[in-house]
């Protein structure tokens, strides 16, 4: 009785087992299928049944990662790609797709530890700039520009690479490197308009802006929109390079978008100062003051103006009453110089 009991089980056994391969097989061809016509969610919904008779097969959760990738569900993608990974743990491209999946869903110190597994295993992949820019992402720069340093050397065509290295200099206050990287990736995208508007204001902050303004000019020339923000630096550029009769117009076309701002209202002041025009300039920090009479700055300006027209006693005078409301406009006395007095 005893054997016969464990003869019928085992025959039960057996024909669960064939029953679950059958279900397997089923939903696998089903989901090969569906796939095959680009319906992914069909077929993701095909392997995933497949995994629930087995959760280790190795081709459902094959199908099922590449389904997902497929939908964006990158987070079951990445999960799914774990657990093939841990059948298979020495499978340096199964070991690449999840670093880049641990990227796309911003888990960028567990892709750096998938590159470094890959490479240990003697992975030939181009991982340097994947880790990169994981590096990038979690502000550690000087690791991020040594692996774009490897990353160049197999691959010195993506302009990215440059472009990135560029924004670790300007993190870490390097303005001349990073405007070299900025020329190094325009040169390798040379139609990016947003690229050579950060190359113009990287070099509008070493300072230099005889190299800043041509690229304020090619950037417009490229489409780069002409926003208040983009118009006010160009202005600037023009304005630390002494070319007041540029910098005037852009002032001025600000003004028409926000005509009480007050930055733009005072540079536009002093352009026509620099420029040898008291009177507009006075006339323009006049309209500071009738939006806002405590403008000290601007009661101090009119009043070295009308110093520079020949106007002494009443410059001296607004000069006085401008300290007596800000004190610290105290120290512009011993300036005389910069305001060409």
């Amino acid at each position: 009785m005893k054997q016969l009991i464990i003869g019928l089980f085992c025959i039960i056994t057996a024909q669960l087992v064939q029953a679950q391969q059958d279900s397997i097989s089923f939903y696998l061809q089903k989901g090969e299928e569906a796939a095959s016509r680009r319906q992914y969610l069909p077929a993701y919904q095909y392997y995933k049944q497949a995994t629930s008779f087995d959760e280790t097969n190795a081709e459902a959760l094959k199908g099922m990662a590449s389904t997902a990738l497929e939908l964006r569900y990158y987070v079951i993608a990445r999960e799914t790609y774990k657990k093939l990974l841990s059948t298979t743990p020495k499978d340096t491209a199964l070991i690449r797709q999840l670093a880049e999946l641990n990227f796309q869903t911003r888990q960028f110190q567990e892709a750096i530890t998938m590159v470094q597994q890959a490479k240990t295993l003697g992975s030939k992949a181009p991982l340097d700039w994947l880790a990169a820019r994981c590096y990038f992402e979690l502000e550690h720069y000087g690791s991020c520009l040594e692996s774009i340093e490897r990353a160049w050397k197999k691959d010195s065509t993506n302009p990215q690479m440059p472009f990135i290295a560029a924004r670790c200099y300007i993190e870490m206050n390097n303005y001349r490197r990073a405007a070299g990287c900025y020329e190094q990736a325009l040169k390798l995208d040379p139609s990016n308009n947003k690229w050579m508007y950060e190359a113009a204001m990287t070099y509008s902050a070493i300072p230099d802006e005889p190299h800043a303004i041509p690229w304020f000019e090619k950037a417009l020339t490229a489409g780069h929109p002409r926003s208040n923000d983009f118009l006010e630096n160009y202005a600037n550029s023009y304005y630390g390079n002494k070319q007041f009769d540029r910098s005037i117009p852009l002032y001025q076309e600000i003004l028409q978008r926000k005509p009480q701002d007050m930055e733009v209202l005072f540079s536009l002041g002093e352009s026509y100062y620099y420029s040898g025009k008291p009177a507009e300039a006075i006339e323009t920090w006049d309209k500071m003051l009738a939006i806002d009479p405590g403008q000290a700055r601007a009661v101090y300006m009119i009043g070295i103006a009308y110093i520079k027209k020949g106007e002494d006693n009443k410059g001296k005078e607004l000069c006085e009453k401008a300290i007596k409301m800000d004190p610290s406009l105290a120290k512009l006395k011993e300036k005389k110089s910069m305001f060409g007095l």
